[in-house]
């Protein structure tokens, strides 16, 4: 997966209907850098684009930074499979930091692990933009589909 703003074809949103959907629903990710810059069936990619002003000391990006990335980062991949459902909400996140990230933009690569009925489970992980290999935070999480 690429961090070009893509789309592949058997996603149910691309990535300009989620920015879109984000700037006017979730203006806090807007307002946090947070946006979608690739997306694929059942997965998703973001960028949170670095501000010193979500930092703590020394210069640590600050977890909830990378909680509310992953969280986003979620949404777009359930997004992938069932087409915006803007009413989903988060079961269940949770979060391990694994190294500190300093200085520079995060990307977060979402994928869905199991589609049930209503909940829908995945894992998220945080590299900093440099290098994609290199883990910072790993996390797991679920949503809650509404009912239909």
């Amino acid at each position: 997966m690429s961090t070009s703003e893509e789309s592949t074809s058997a996603a149910l949103v691309d990535v300009a209907t989620f920015n879109a959907f984000i700037a006017t629903d979730l203006p806090f990710c807007t307002t946090m850098g947070i946006k979608a810059e690739s997306v694929g069936d059942g997965w998703g990619q973001l960028r949170w684009t670095y501000d010193a002003n979500y930092t703590r000391p020394p210069d640590f990006v600050c977890g909830p930074i990378m909680m509310a990335l992953a969280d986003a980062a979620l949404y777009l991949a359930l997004f992938s499979v069932v087409g915006l459902e803007p009413n989903a909400l988060t079961n269940e996140l949770k979060t391990n930091f694994l190294r500190p990230a300093r200085g520079q933009d995060l990307i977060a690569t979402a994928k869905i692990i199991k589609m049930g009925r209503r909940v829908v489970y995945g894992t998220v992980d945080v590299c900093e933009a440099n290098d994609l290999t290199r883990v910072i935070s790993q996390s797991t999480g679920s949503y809650v589909r509404p009912d239909e």
